[in-house]
C-alpha cells in the first residue's frame, strides 16, 4: 500500500468514527427521553380492574443512578398496606444521657508521701503491710540516727554552757541563749517531739530513737522499707492514699466529646453500690487513647464506707440537655444510609418527597434538626424504610408500589394519540384479585384501531415484586395462547403482596405494544 493509499485510508477511518459517535449520541439522547419498556406510540390501554392502573417509570432509575433521594406517590390502599404514618416536625428541649463505661481510681489529690527526714537505721515498723489503715499522727516507724544523736548532745552541751554563764556578761549570756535556741530548732526540724526534747534536757546521757509519725490519714498504698534497713535523708518510706473520695474516669468516644463539658451532672452506678452516686465532671483529659479512640472524663465523688475501690468498674451517665427548644424529628422518621440521613416529607395527594437532612446527636426518641426541615412540615414516621426501598433499591418499573414521582399513568388522552393507529390491551385475572402462592388464570384481549381482535400476536404476562432487604426479587411469567376469543393461560404468582404487571404484545418477534398495571395478590 502506497503512502497516498494509507493517507486516504486513515482519513476514511476518522470520518467513519466521527459519524458513528454522532449517531450513537443522537440515539442515546432519543432513548433517554423515553423510559425503557414504555408503551409503543400506537398502543392505547384500558384499566384492567378497579385496583389496577397503568404506569411507566423514568425518574426513579435516574434518582438511583445519581444517588439523590427520590420521591414516591402512593394510593391510600398502598399506604395502609405498609402501615404508613406521618408526624409533624416540632420544637422542644431535649435531654440526652450519654452512657460510658467507667473505672474507679484513687484520687491523685488524696495521695500522701512519707519520707525520711534524716539518715539512719529503721529500728522498728509500726505499719508493716500494704493496705493497712493509718490515722493522722499515728506512729509508723522508729529510726536510729547518729545525726539526731549528735544534735541531741549538742543541745545538751548548749544548755550546760548557758547554765555556767549565768554570772557572766549580758552579751555572753545572750550568745549562750542563741546557741540553745539554734540546737533546739534543729531537733524540731528533724521531727524530734517536745516530749523527747524534754527527756534530753533531763537526761545526763541523751539517747534518741526518732519516731516517725503519719502526716495524713489513709491506706498504705506502698511500703518501701523493712526493719533493719538503712535509709538516707529524703528516702521514700510509705505512700498513703485517702479513699474517702475517689476518682471515676469515664471513657467517652471522640464522636461524643462535643456533648461533654466541665460541670456537667453525672450519675454513677455500680454492682458495689446500693444506690447511685452523683457528681459533676471536673476534668476532661487533653489526650485521646489511640487504641480505644476514647478520652477519659474525670469525676470525683465521695466514697463513704469505701464502697468503691480502685480498679472497680462503674457505669457513668452524663446528663445533658439543649439550652433552648430546637426543631426535632422522630428517630423512626430518619433513614440512615451511613453517609447521610434522609427523611420523606408528605407533600399531599399521596406524594412523599425524599430529602437529605443534617441532624445533631440523637436524644431521647428525637434528632435535633440542624438543616433540611422546618417546624410544621410532616414527615413519614412509619413505613419510611419501605418507601426508601422503593426509591433506592429498585427502578421505577420494578418498584414495590410502582409510584415514583415520574411514574405517570399510561392512558394518555385520545387527542395525543390521534395521529397514530391504536392498539388496545385489556387484562384481567381469574380470580380477581389473584391469589399468591397459587396458580391463576390470565386473560388478555388485544384489538386494533377498528376494534377488531388481533389474533396473530405473541402475548406474555410478567409479574414483578422488587428485591427488599433479606429477600430477592420475585418474578413469574406466563405465555398466553389465542383461544378464538382472547389470549389466555395459567401461571403461578410466588407469594401474596403488591406486584407490577407488564403485558408484552409482539408480532413476528417485533414489539407491538405493552401495558403496565399493578395488582395486589391475596
Amino acid at each position: 500500500m502506497t503512502s497516498r493509499e494509507k493517507k486516504f485510508t486513515f482519513i476514511g477511518l476518522a470520518l467513519g468514527l466521527t459519524l458513528a459517535a454522532i449517531v450513537y449520541f443522537a440515539t442515546g439522547s432519543l432513548q433517554h427521553t423515553h423510559a425503557p419498556g414504555a408503551p409503543a406510540a400506537n398502543a392505547s390501554v384500558e384499566p384492567a380492574s378497579a385496583t389496577a392502573t397503568s404506569a411507566t417509570s423514568e425518574s426513579a432509575p435516574a434518582a438511583v443512578a445519581s444517588g439523590e433521594p427520590g420521591s414516591v406517590q402512593l394510593t391510600e390502599d398502598e399506604q395502609k398496606s405498609i402501615g404508613l404514618q406521618t408526624v409533624e416536625v416540632t420544637t422542644r428541649s431535649l435531654s440526652r444521657d450519654l452512657l460510658a463505661p467507667g473505672r474507679v481510681d484513687e484520687a491523685e489529690t488524696q495521695l500522701a508521701y512519707i519520707s525520711a527526714r534524716v539518715g539512719g537505721r529503721i529500728e522498728k515498723l509500726y505499719v508493716s503491710y500494704t493496705g493497712q489503715a493509718v490515722r493522722r499522727g499515728e506512729p509508723i516507724a522508729l529510726i536510729y540516727s547518729p545525726d539526731v544523736l549528735q544534735a541531741a548532745q549538742e543541745y545538751k552541751l548548749a544548755l550546760e554552757n548557758r547554765q555556767r554563764l549565768k554570772a557572766a556578761l549580758p552579751s555572753a549570756i545572750e550568745q549562750a541563749d542563741d546557741m540553745v535556741q539554734a540546737s533546739r530548732r534543729r531537733l524540731e526540724l528533724w521531727g524530734v517531739t517536745q516530749k523527747q526534747i524534754a527527756d534530753i534536757e533531763s537526761s545526763s546521757q541523751p539517747k534518741v530513737d526518732l519516731t516517725i509519725y503519719s502526716p495524713a490519714s489513709g491506706i498504705v498504698a506502698d511500703r518501701k522499707v523493712t526493719a533493719g534497713q538503712y535509709v538516707k535523708e529524703g528516702d521514700l518510706l510509705y505512700t498513703l492514699t485517702d479513699l474517702s473520695s475517689v476518682w471515676v474516669k469515664a471513657d467517652v468516644y471522640e464522636i461524643d466529646l462535643p456533648s461533654v463539658h466541665v460541670g456537667q451532672a453525672v450519675e454513677i452506678t455500680s454492682d458495689a453500690l446500693s444506690s447511685a452516686l452523683h457528681g459533676r465532671v471536673q476534668f476532661i483529659e487533653p489526650m485521646l487513647n489511640p487504641q480505644t479512640r476514647t478520652v477519659a472524663v474525670r469525676v470525683q465523688v465521695p466514697n463513704p464506707g469505701m464502697r468503691l475501690r480502685p480498679g472497680m468498674f462503674a457505669n457513668v451517665a452524663l446528663r445533658g440537655h439543649t439550652p433552648r427548644p430546637v426543631p426535632v424529628v422522630l428517630r423512626s422518621a430518619v433513614v440512615d444510609s451511613g453517609q447521610r440521613k434522609i427523611v420523606y416529607v408528605a407533600r399531599g395527594n399521596g406524594l412523599f418527597e425524599g430529602r437529605a437532612v443534617e441532624l445533631g446527636p440523637a436524644a431521647e426518641d428525637y434528632y435535633p434538626v440542624i438543616s433540611g426541615l422546618k417546624p410544621g412540615e410532616r414527615v413519614v414516621s412509619g413505613g419510611a424504610f419501605m418507601i426508601d426501598s422503593q426509591t433506592r433499591l429498585t427502578t421505577g418499573m420494578t418498584g414495590l408500589f410502582g409510584g415514583s414521582k415520574a411514574f405517570e399513568r399510561d392512558d394518555k388522552p385520545a387527542a395525543a394519540q390521534a395521529s397514530a393507529p391504536q392498539v388496545k390491551i385489556t387484562f384481567r385475572t381469574t380470580p380477581s384479585p389473584p391469589k399468591g402462592a397459587a396458580e391463576n388464570a390470565f386473560h388478555v384481549i388485544v384489538t386494533d384501531a377498528a376494534g377488531k381482535p388481533v389474533s396473530d400476536a405473541q402475548v406474555k404476562v410478567i409479574f414483578l415484586m422488587p428485591a427488599m432487604p433479606g429477600m430477592g426479587e420475585m418474578r413469574s411469567s406466563a405465555d398466553l395462547a389465542w383461544n378464538g376469543r382472547e389470549y389466555a393461560g395459567k401461571g403461578d404468582i410466588p407469594m401474596a403482596g403488591p406486584y407490577n404487571v407488564v403485558v408484552e404484545v409482539s408480532r413476528g418477534g417485533q414489539p407491538l405494544a405493552s401495558y403496565r398495571t399493578r395488582v395486589n395478590a391475596e
